[in-house]
Order: structure tokens, then sequence, then C-alpha cells
């Protein structure tokens, strides 16, 4: 029996499919504050030369994001290029040191997936000293000779008494000639 809190959850899932038509990091309602959504793609000279003055570039630098980028597209928003954490000086007076930015300074749309916080090659150096490890074999304890016993077990193993297979390691006494 189909409760109904499983048909429920079916037909918001088909609800809200209308959702996969948007493309880019608008897809989600709510993802930006809705004062600082981006606008339309510029379609003439003045929009373009509105949209550098609303995010404080010049025209020539201004170069909004490619309509058929699915997944960077955002209006107007515009392509500052890959600044990251590591790209900037450590020693400067920044207004938010953590993250290395002045305060109004524009950032790029998956910038935040290089935070400081966020990008770690620990992970990497495990990874490597995995393969550097575990596929060559190499063992983490000393290696020791095989247990030698008086009698020859493998060849008397199934049904005969290993006693009538006695094994001469070593001996002091004089070999026969």
């Amino acid at each position: 029996m189909v409760s109904s809190r499983s048909v429920l959850l079916c037909v918001r899932s088909i609800h809200t499919s209308c959702r996969m038509n948007k493309r880019g990091p608008l897809t989600i309602d709510g993802w930006y504050p809705r004062d600082h959504m981006p606008d339309d793609y510029p379609k003439n000279e003045e929009e373009r030369r509105a949209a550098a003055i609303k995010y404080g570039m010049r025209l020539e630098d201004y170069k909004p994001y490619d309509k058929d980028d699915c997944y960077k597209y955002a209006g107007n928003y515009p392509d500052y290029g890959c600044v990251t954490y590591d790209h900037k000086d450590p020693y400067e007076n920044w207004s938010d040191p953590h993250y290395r930015r002045n305060w109004g300074e524009g950032m790029d749309i998956q910038a935040i997936m290089h935070t400081s916080d966020r990008d770690s090659y620990t992970a990497l150096i495990f990874c490597w000293i995995g393969i550097q490890t575990w596929p060559k074999g190499r063992k983490w304890k000393n290696d020791i000779m095989l247990k030698q016993y008086p009698y020859d077990i493998k060849r008397a193993y199934p049904f005969t008494d290993p006693r009538i297979y006695p094994i001469t390691n070593y001996t002091f006494e004089p070999g026969d000639q």
C-alpha cells in the first residue's frame, strides 16, 4: 500500500522540475539577494555601459559571461577572471583578511570554491602516499625467515606422518662421502 506521504513527495518533485529549464547559478530562487540580482544580458551599448557602471568597472574591462555557458551565465554579471585566494598578496591590508577581499570587490561566480577553507591538498598527499605504498606491496614490518620445522610437512601433508620425512636443516657432523 502506498502512503500519502510518498505520493506527495513524488508530486512535489515533479512539480519542481520546472527549475530544470533555468540555467547557471540563478537556477534556485534565493541564491542571490533580490537587490543584488544581475539584470538581463546587455543588448546594446547603453545597457553595457550601465552594467559596467553598476559593477564599478571601466567599459573596456567589462565582459559578461557568454549566454551559451550554462554553468556560469548570470545575466549581465561580469567575468572577473579566476583570481583566487592564493593569487592575492597575504601581506596586504584586506577588509576581510580571512578571505583576502576588500569591501565591494567583485568576485567570480565560482570563486567560493577556491577560498582558503575549501582548498586543501591534504587529501592529495594522502592519496599519493597510498598509491606509493599499497600497490607496490611494501610491508610495515620487518621480514623474517620462514619457520624451520624438523620434518617435511608439505610432502607428508594429507595422510602420512611427517616424522617419516626428516629434514636436516644444518649439521656439524661431517657429510657422507
